[in-house]
């Protein structure tokens, strides 16, 4: 697929890095793409967590047993 860039704003970004990168306008933006597909799944990822979170946590509040920190260790300081 061929791309046109029809907008001088961003035309003027790419010529800017091509300058002060050495690359080629298709490094560049296949680069930027990159970038942003790994962001925009890194997003999504923390989405999914987000919403997983509150069940995940009720299942902890349910299975977690009460303990005590004096039960963590005997009588002469060691664990136990």
């Amino acid at each position: 697929m061929a791309v046109s860039i029809k907008s001088p704003r961003v035309d003027a970004l790419l010529e800017q890095l091509r300058q002060l990168t050495g690359r080629g306008v298709t490094e560049i933006v296949g680069d930027a793409l990159e970038l942003e597909l790994q962001r925009q799944r890194l997003l999504s990822r923390r989405r999914r967590l987000s919403a997983e979170l509150p069940v995940l946590q009720e299942q902890a509040i349910k299975t977690a047993k009460p303990f005590h920190a004096d039960s963590l260790f005997d009588e002469q300081g060691l664990p136990s």
